[in-house]
């Protein structure tokens, strides 16, 4: 898609607001949102021969994240417009510099801010049969979602649409040709992991076909994802809810399948692949999982198990900052009820993973505070590309802290910690498991969200 209609595109769609502001019929909803964030993180890589005994890395960063969300009614329940400003600022770090809270410089060091237009949209219906989107959006299907565990969430430039042909059935697409990470202010062209220069080619788009259907207890979900020359991916889940009196068993499944589709998956292009070199690869990935959730007065327990055959491949595409050698590095979705929140996505050859959770709402005696605890063990993983001894296991654990204070409206606060560690056996330079790159790992995140209407 060329520049300069977007740029048109931009400039025509803020022009018009004030006309749009004067003529639309409904209420335009204005809203502020603020988040402080602050990580600490250390970790540990395996030993290797030329470094037997590696020292723990460790950060520490603090940031603030504003969005300014104007959303449009539709003009003559047709056209909207919906625009939204991002400003995040640096507010403290100490140890190395990594891109999570914002960018890193081409001096090696973190920015101190930056603001964009991190959505900016011309918004289509017809009734309630048909939606459209055109500009730069957040994205939320089941192979690719905008995160939002940064100061501001990520968002896509291109276009999305839906239909609803039958009650319960919806039918949608998307196709992106840029990408602005949720950790810098500019929209760029999605790219893969490898850095060399040959191999630094463009993404052309990444594009999404799926169909839902729900009702009842009954929801089923399938979803096409295409990088193109890049990756492809497929998925299926299917979830039917059980009533039991006043509490409920959510039984779900899904398939999941991962392949290289075309000549951009090379060696380099993934850095979790077990290769050297720049050759073109095949990548075969498959991944199956059942889960259980029952819902019983103030506690939700779930359990899940996921089997994988092949190396199933989360990233759908990278933005690589050469300049600083650092990684910009948005991965892609992970539907297993098993994945971990933090490092890898625990989906290697021959893996299976087992996981259980538990949450509990304290609203009868603390109102607004609620606690989650989640445990996943992954046995049997093998390399993705070469045939060796190593064989490994590794293990996640999640705690989370969540309190609404209840004294005022909109405010929120949360903390989150994460440990993951990991262990190859016949482990060595040349018999490892590059989806297992730390052997331990912990990382704390504290969060406070506000939000106001106006």
């Amino acid at each position: 898609m060329d520049r300069r209609i977007k740029a048109g595109m931009l400039a025509a769609l803020i022009g018009g607001l004030p006309q749009a502001l004067m003529a639309a019929d409904g209420e335009h909803n204005f809203e502020l949102k603020a988040r402080g964030v602050y990580w600490d993180d250390e970790s540990l890589v395996y030993p290797t021969k030329t470094n037997k005994n590696p020292k723990a890395t460790d950060y520490q960063q603090s940031a603030l994240g504003l969005q300014l969300n104007y959303q449009s009614p539709y003009w003559g329940g047709i056209i909207g417009t919906d625009i939204s400003a991002y400003g995040v600022a640096r507010l403290g770090d100490s140890g190395t510099p990594t891109s999570n809270l914002v960018d890193v410089g081409n001096n090696g060091q973190l920015r101190d801010s930056y603001l964009t237009a991190g959505q900016a949209l011309v918004k289509l219906k017809y009734q309630d049969f048909a939606q459209a989107k055109f500009g730069r959006q957040l994205q939320n299907s089941l192979l690719l979602k905008s995160t939002n565990t940064r100061a501001v969430p990520d968002t896509y430039s291109g276009a999305s649409a839906s239909l609803k042909p039958l009650a319960g059935l919806t039918i949608y697409g998307a196709v992106y040709d840029e990408w602005r990470s949720r950790s810098t202010g500019h929209f760029e062209k999605f790219r893969t992991e490898a850095t060399a220069a040959k191999l630094r080619k463009e993404i052309d788009y990444v594009g999404i076909l799926g169909a839902s259907y729900a009702k009842g207890p009954v929801s089923v979900t399938a979803e096409y994802l295409n990088s193109k020359d890049y990756l492809s991916k497929f998925g299926l889940v299917g979830a039917y809810t059980i009533p039991l009196d006043k509490n409920s068993l959510k039984l779900s499944a899904g398939l999941f399948t991962s392949r290289d589709a075309g000549s951009l998956f090379v060696c380099s292009a993934e850095k979790e692949l077990d290769c050297t070199g720049t050759s073109r690869l095949d990548n075969d990935g498959k991944g199956v999982y059942l889960d259980a959730e029952w819902k019983v007065s103030n506690f939700t327990v779930g359990a899940a198990v996921a089997k994988f055959d092949g190396f199933w491949i989360e990233d759908n595409f990278a933005v690589d900052a050469t300049k600083t050698g650092s990684l910009t590095q948005d991965h892609g979705t992970n539907p297993f009820p098993t994945a971990a929140g933090l490092g890898p996505d625990l989906s290697n050859r021959d893996e299976i993973v087992g996981s259980v959770r538990l949450a509990y709402d304290w609203k009868n005696f603390v109102p607004g505070l609620t606690t989650g605890f989640k445990y996943s063990r992954g046995s049997g993983a093998k390399s993705s590309n070469l045939n060796n001894s190593a064989e490994g296991r590794e293990h996640y654990r999640e705690f989370t802290v969540a309190y609404a204070l209840p004294f005022v409206k909109n405010l929120s606060a949360r903390y989150v910690y994460m440990n993951y560690d990991s262990h190859v056996e016949n482990g060595s330079t040349s018999a490892t498991i590059k989806g297992m790159p730390r052997q331990d790992w912990e990382q704390h995140r504290f969060y406070v969200d506000y939000s106001y209407q106006f």
